[in-house]
């Protein structure tokens, strides 16, 4: 497996979550529905959208894949101090994330919970630039919180197997939750559509989108004019 970040992480000093939050262990069904998927595929293409974890690239290299790890949540606040009064990430912020070579085709991206520090305007762009490099049946898993309140930041995830997930949380803040309703999911995903949604009883929905196919635009025959 070959691994691709902008900042690299020593898998053999992958570094302990920090004092304070308390670490959970939760049954992933989404996960283990994507494993189960996966497990006899070849040369797949994964983009990671959360922070690096040694201990999952460590996972994911028993898989046949070329891992692409790239930080969104740390990429935002990079670009801008978090707040009411930060201006919203435009389409030219996720070009500019994720500049990727046109032939990039993506069969697997690991979105965590990063959806959920997105404004919806956010999303959408985030997903309109991502579907160029995924093709039909590419799948997106992606833990979506119900939950009023979530963390001020990205909870750092751990595959603890094929059916269990570390929620190691990074701070103890929190932050008002998006909580985006299952019936606008297919607008602010627009191009995939739902394969599997699970709700846990932690408050996370999981969710497995699959990219549909292109639809062809439909040309309307213009009616024929019979001169006299």
């Amino acid at each position: 497996m070959r691994w691709f970040t902008s900042s690299a992480v020593d898998k053999r000093q992958d570094p302990a979550p920090p004092a304070g939050p308390e670490t959970q262990v939760h049954r992933s069904l989404a996960l283990t529905s994507l494993f189960e998927e996966i497990r006899h595929d070849h040369k797949l293409q994964v983009l990671d959208l959360g922070c690096a974890v040694g201990s999952n690239v460590e996972f994911l290299s028993r898989f046949d894949c070329k891992l692409y790890i790239e930080d969104l949540y740390a990429a935002l606040v990079a670009r801008a101090p978090a707040g009411p009064e930060a201006e919203e990430a435009g389409p030219q912020f996720f070009a500019e994330f994720l500049p990727l070579p046109e032939s990039t085709r993506f069969d697997v991206v690991l979105a965590w919970d990063t959806f959920n520090y997105l404004t919806r305007k956010e999303l959408g762009h985030l997903i309109r630039h991502l579907r160029k490099f995924c093709q039909p049946g590419t799948v997106v898993f992606a833990l979506m919180s119900t939950l009023k309140q979530i963390p001020a930041q990205p909870i750092r995830f751990r595959i603890v197997d094929e059916e269990r997930l570390a929620y190691e949380p990074r701070t103890l803040a929190q932050r008002p939750s998006p909580r985006f309703a299952p019936a606008e999911i297919g607008d602010l995903l627009s191009g995939f559509r739902v394969d599997r949604s699970f709700l846990l009883r932690h408050g996370i929905q999981e969710y497995l989108f699959v990219r549909e196919p292109e639809v062809p635009e439909r040309r309307i025959a213009q009616p024929m004019v019979r001169r006299a």
